[in-house]
């Protein structure tokens, strides 16, 4: 008879037995053990580890030097069927014992298992951080081998006190459930942006320090092929649809793009669309930065102008239509050298455009003003409607 399949957790929280970080990790027991697995918990807090003095020898001999607790939690954990790393947020991140464990695991951190497992990520904080934080636990689960099936996270502050605590009952069956059937049939989730940046990352820096502080590393790499490529790193295959040409499919819809859009600008405005007015604009600045869009070009094909608009009043702003070759563009700001300055209070431009006020008598009586080439005054009727 076959041993049980082991989902091993490992609980950075002080607060052996009693703390939200250990409720929990027990919230998932009974849906790990009612699947017929073996569940443990390694409480860090009850081990001795030691702080990485970052010497750097793990890289070079492939193991860390210092004996203590540390090196028989990783045998546990490259062992397990499944694996949990499990914190509370203390002060933005994990706790001190979960962070000096991980820190003396950094040789692991640059070797990739040559076998892929599902792991979990549970978190918990006064409300402050247990995303981010939940988030750094499922992406150091690489380092052991395992991929993030779920993550736990929860808001509590005292022992027991969730906020919403059927919720996170409810979402830990989800994980735990999520977390089995990956252990069960071998599933896998895929690949993302992360695994592809730690991949670039990584093989570059070894490959780098290959014949110095990173030579055990190098050794593992070219050991399980991972300098080959990143599906081999990953170990998922880069899907391939034979006999199609998507390259043919592709240019067919973008001739049929190009019709479709020839095919509307010779039609004109859809059916039952409406078109601006000046009655739709309730400022003089969005009256005249859409006069261009009014713009009849046909009218006066080879005009080449320069009106600005000094607009005073209830609205205080200086701005400048360019017309040539056809087009006419709104500029903000003054011109360098205007054919025409119309000078003007916003409200009697805004009253001559919609018809309220004539222009013309508007002129004369000096309700507004124009300077340079009053012949291009005249002509706004004509270029923009």
């Amino acid at each position: 008879m076959s041993a049980p399949r082991t989902i091993i957790a490992v609980n950075g929280s002080p607060h052996v037995g009693f703390g939200n970080t250990a409720l929990m990790l027990e919230m998932l027991r009974p849906s790990i053990e009612a699947a017929a697995m073996a569940f443990e918990v390694i409480n860090l807090a009850d081990k001795e580890i030691s702080y990485c003095i970052g010497c750097g020898l793990c890289l070079e001999k492939g193991r860390c030097w210092i004996n203590d607790d540390q090196a028989s939690i990783v045998r546990q954990l490259l062992q397990a069927d499944g694996v949990i790393l499990a914190s509370p947020v203390y002060f933005h991140q994990v706790t001190a014992q979960m962070k000096t464990f991980l820190d003396r695991c950094l040789a692991l951190g640059h070797k990739p298992r040559p076998a892929w497992k599902p792991g979990v990520s549970v978190c918990v904080s006064a409300g402050w951080g247990e995303t981010a934080t939940g988030h750094y636990l499922a992406s150091v689960l690489r380092t052991f081998g395992a991929f993030n099936t779920g993550t736990l996270a929860a808001m509590a502050a005292g022992p027991g006190e969730f906020t919403g605590r059927e919720a996170v009952e409810q979402k830990a069956e989800d994980v735990a459930r999520d977390l089995i059937r990956a252990v069960q049939e071998g599933r896998r989730v895929p690949a993302t942006d992360e695994d592809f940046q730690y991949y670039l990352f990584m093989s570059s820096l070894i490959q780098k320090h290959q014949q110095s502080i990173m030579r055990h590393d190098h050794q593992h790499w070219q050991e399980h092929g991972l300098y080959d490529g990143f599906e081999q790193y990953i170990q998922q295959e880069t899907a391939q649809t034979p006999g199609t040409d998507y390259d043919e499919i592709r240019q067919a819809w973008i001739e049929e793009q190009k019709a479709a859009l020839k095919n509307r600008k010779k039609q004109g405005p859809e059916k039952g669309s409406k078109k601006q007015t000046v009655q739709d604009f309730s400022s003089c600045e969005d009256l005249i930065r859409n006069m261009p869009n009014g713009f009849l070009a046909d009218s006066s094909p080879d005009l080449r102008a320069v009106y600005e608009f000094e607009v005073s009043g209830a609205e205080a702003f200086t701005a400048h239509l360019r017309i040539a070759d056809g087009n006419c563009t709104y500029h903000e700001g003054p011109a360098r050298e205007p054919d025409l300055v119309i000078r003007t209070p916003a409200e009697i431009w805004l009253a001559v455009a919609r018809g309220e006020l004539d222009g013309q008598q508007a002129f004369i009586k000096g309700d507004y003003t124009a300077e340079g080439d009053l012949g291009l005054l005249m002509q706004l009727k004509t270029l923009f409607g």
